[in-house]
């Protein structure tokens, strides 16, 4: 009974904070959804409540200081990461968006949870009762946490993609560059000829767009590598750097010898993705396996027991 009655206290409380934002906020944040992706935010119609949400409640009033100073350092860190993801210029914009998302996954997750905890309730299950009213209560925390998690995996997906096209550009930059022609001119080049969507390609155009409007190569190149933050695009700018820097005809050979190296490290990133690919295939064909075994071996089971 005890359980019924928090699950009927939890319930009532979330469901008055969704349905109070889920009215107060109807329509006050389509301009900032038209451009969200609903692939990406599956759930993009409940996002308005989270939105509404982190406006209203000032955490720095209700925490304590010493819990709000570490919350306030976590979020720095999410910050960082949607930086790498989206960039500096669009950062506050995506980082709104995603907590608005994680704030209104976690209250729909825990308002869902204490429903069915107060049906099983109602219905005399006091121990789902009891287990759902935790489920609920870890959801306003734990999914907020996955999703902020799920922005490092896309991070390493972003940084792999990086990564294997790295090679094939370096080698067309080289090749360009013993041509006779200039590291920008190259790098237009490139930018132009390109027909890819991918993480490399529009932080080439990103930087091709800094140049033209004027700033400086060398630190356009450079927020190039911070952007990037592959230790094969770094070592890579600083050599463009230094000889924009310097000057002298040894950039093409440094080139060719990190082009090498680049190959090198894609081969062997690309060995690695297919031994954890054949690694997964291993589950299902198990799980195959056992059923197979359970096909065959059944008849034989309930031939001998009716024997008995």
């Amino acid at each position: 009974m005890i359980a019924l009655t928090l699950a009927a206290v939890f319930l009532t409380t979330l469901s008055g904070i969704f349905l109070t934002a889920y009215f107060k906020s109807k329509g006050l944040f389509k301009t900032y959804l038209e451009s969200v992706d609903k692939k990406e935010y599956v759930f993009k119609d409940f996002m308005p409540i989270g939105l509404f949400l982190n406006e209203k409640v000032r955490l720095q009033k209700i925490l304590p200081a010493k819990v709000y100073k570490y919350l306030y350092r976590y979020e720095n860190n999410i910050k960082g990461n949607i930086i790498e993801l989206y960039g500096m210029k669009y950062a506050d914009y995506h980082l709104m968006i995603h907590k608005g998302n994680r704030t209104a996954l976690g209250v729909s997750s825990a308002t869902a949870a204490a429903l069915l905890s107060v049906v099983l309730g109602i219905q005399g299950d006091q121990a789902n009762c009891g287990i759902f009213l935790l489920a609920g209560a870890a959801a306003l925390i734990g999914v907020p946490l996955l999703l902020d998690k799920s922005l490092k995996s896309k991070i390493e997906k972003r940084r792999l993609s990086l990564q294997m096209e790295f090679p094939d550009f370096i080698n067309k930059l080289t090749l360009l560059v013993n041509a006779g022609m200039t590291i920008s001119k190259a790098w237009e080049k490139i930018v132009a000829d390109n027909e890819k969507n991918t993480p490399l390609y529009n932080e080439m155009t990103c930087t091709l767009g800094e140049i033209r409007a004027g700033k400086p190569e060398i630190i356009a190149y450079e927020e190039f590598g911070r952007r990037c933050k592959v230790k094969e695009v770094i070592k890579f700018v600083s050599v463009i750097v230094m000889n924009l820097k310097k000057g002298g005809a040894e950039v093409v050979p440094v080139l060719k010898m990190q082009a090498m190296e680049c190959w090198e490290i894609r081969k062997n990133v690309a060995k690695r993705l297919g031994e954890e690919a054949a690694t997964k295939i291993l589950i299902p064909l198990m799980i195959m396996f056992v059923g197979i075994i359970i096909i065959v071996a059944t008849p034989a089971i309930l031939s001998f027991s009716s024997g008995m």
